[in-house]
């Protein structure tokens, strides 16, 4: 009895030892999201050294009993049906000096969890066995089988090579020898036989590149960090490790705002409408089967809402010295940060509002000082900005000792004949044309400059308004003209061109044309081309009657 307690003591304490190693390799497991990931086999194959060590029964031994312990080897194949189970079967021969071969064989099942680089299993197993000595002939029987142990499988890269570190054993033998004389050591010629056995040795895992363990992630963003109140905000996701040929359920919250939809889908929208400005985060849910094979992962992003911002704008009036009931052109040019659709206005303490066409109003002088200009401008939801411009209204003593006035002068005319499909486009010849203006406008800081859009009679109004705002976006946008010194007008000329009319401090204009609200133009394609070398041209000049503002 003594001898049974000691041997299944060690027995015992090899099995914690192998489940505390196993603990140990949970612990290590690695990471959500790492690139490496353990597949399972298609098929296992071990081969190992291994040792059996029998335990003394009352039913089988006495002190006579030729016992000793045993060493030989283990091979075993196992099929996965999942990653999780497979179907195994194992062979075991050892060898002892007075027994003889003791054989066991066995068929059951194996249960594994793929952790970081290593497997613990435990299998169950009962099959066949052979056992005998030189006294009694071989019997063969059956034997249960119970154990646990783990693997190691060194590389990522070369997933088909294990090492097995540890497989403990525990076996019941039954064998049937029929009466024996003389065997005092057999029950009834029945042997009762329990063993345990340890074996170590190499794994062959073969095939498998279906089965991936590999932890579900789900990940998700917003279109844009940053959005102005009221604009709708988009959010994609994405997911690894579920079955793409299952069905997959979403589910999305936001702390503010409304999913546009059922929210049942891969990526949402929000409508911000009415939202104030500050922080918001959505939170996302995939679920993948039910019950213990239920797949979740979750991922969660945000987005900002910027506080709004007012316009702002800048107010200029031309010329800025009139006489008593003269006219100056007043001009005001206006920014929103959120791009918002805006409305000017003008006001003056002394003529209250001042009747406008978009942003660009006609002052007339009815004395002598200062005339103060208020240019207004608000957004579609009621921000405002304000700017003045200061007219000096000369009088009309010193009127009369002005000088005459410079006059108005043609620049080259901008043609737009060659490309039929873009007619509105300033293309490269052009430019050369526009280079020259804004080389004028440079000189002379306190210029302004008047771009007169043209069409054909058969060709829409509309690419007279297009063909001068694109002319006006080349100064501004390549050139670094203040866009408050060039007026945009628009005529029905009869001919496809701009025409550019340079006004130098003091000068008036005729009023050629009519005003364009640039904010209303709809542009086709782009403005102006981007290519380099071309060949310039000499552009026509339009010869045009110089007008002088009189003196009053």
């Amino acid at each position: 009895m003594a001898f049974r307690f000691r041997a299944l003591s060690r027995f015992g304490v090899r099995l914690v030892c192998v489940w505390l190693f196993a603990a140990t390799a949970f612990g290590q497991a690695a990471p959500n999201g790492s690139p490496d990931i353990l597949r399972t086999p298609k098929v296992q194959v071990y081969v190992g050294y291994s040792y059996l060590r029998s335990i003394p029964d009352q039913h089988f031994y006495n002190s006579d009993w030729p016992y000793d312990e045993k060493l030989g080897g283990t091979a075993s194949g196992t099929l996965f049906l999942k990653p999780w189970l497979g179907i195994q079967g194992e062979v075991s021969d050892h060898y002892d000096k007075n027994v003889g071969h003791v054989g066991t064989s066995g068929v059951g099942v194996q249960f594994q969890k793929n952790l970081w680089k290593f497997v613990p299993f435990v299998h169950v197993l009962a099959g066949p066995n052979y056992f005998g000595n030189a006294g009694i002939p071989k019997q063969f029987g059956w034997t249960g089988t119970g154990g646990v142990g783990v693997d190691f499988v060194p590389s990522y890269a070369h997933q088909w090579f294990g090492i097995r570190l540890i497989q403990a054993d525990y076996q019941y033998n039954y064998n049937n020898f029929g009466p024996q004389a003389g065997r005092p050591y057999l029950h009834n010629g029945i042997a009762h036989w329990q063993t345990v056995s340890g074996s170590a040795g190499v794994v062959f895992r073969l095939g498998g590149g279906d089965h991936v363990e590999m932890a579900a992630q789900m990940s998700c963003s917003a279109d844009r960090a940053e959005i102005n109140p009221g604009e709708p905000v988009t959010v994609v996701s994405q997911y690894l490790g579920f079955d793409v040929k299952k069905p997959i359920t979403y589910n999305w919250q936001s702390t503010a705002g409304r999913i546009a939809g059922n929210g049942a889908g891969e990526s949402i929208t929000i409508d911000t409408t009415g939202l104030a400005p500050g922080g918001y985060k959505v939170v996302g849910t995939i679920t993948q089967g039910h019950g213990h094979g239920t797949l979740t992962a979750s991922c969660n992003t945000g987005f900002n809402i910027r506080s709004p911002e007012p316009p702002t704008v800048s107010c200029i009036a031309v010329p800025s010295s009139i006489p008593p009931e003269g006219t100056s052109t007043v001009t005001a040019s206006g920014t929103s940060p959120q791009n918002r659709t805006l409305s000017y206005t003008f006001s003056t303490g002394t003529l209250g509002r001042i009747p406008s066409t978009g942003n660009v109003t006609t002052v007339t002088a009815h004395g002598p000082g200062d005339l103060v200009i208020n240019c207004n401008v608000v957004d579609d939801q009621g921000r405002t900005a304000t700017a003045t411009a200061i007219i000096n209204v000369i009088a009309s003593q010193a009127a009369a000792a002005m000088a005459p006035l410079p006059l108005q002068r043609d620049m080259c005319t901008v043609g737009f004949e060659r490309d039929r499909r873009r007619p509105a486009r300033v293309d490269n010849e052009a430019k050369a044309c526009l280079d020259d203006i804004a080389l004028a406008m440079q000189r002379e800081q306190d210029a302004t400059l008047v771009v007169l859009g043209n069409h054909a009679n058969n060709e829409s109004a509309s690419l007279a308004a297009e063909r001068a705002v694109n002319v006006k976006q080349y100064l501004t946008a390549e050139k670094g003209i203040d866009p408050a010194r060039v007026q945009v007008r628009a005529t029905d000329g009869g001919a496809r061109s701009v025409t550019s009319i340079f006004l130098p401090i003091g000068s008036s204009f005729n009023e050629e044309g009519r005003v364009v609200a640039e904010s209303q133009v709809v542009h086709h394609g782009e403005a102006y081309g981007h290519g380099t070398g071309a060949t310039r041209r000499t552009t026509t000049r339009r010869r045009r009657r110089p007008t002088v503002a009189s003196a009053q």
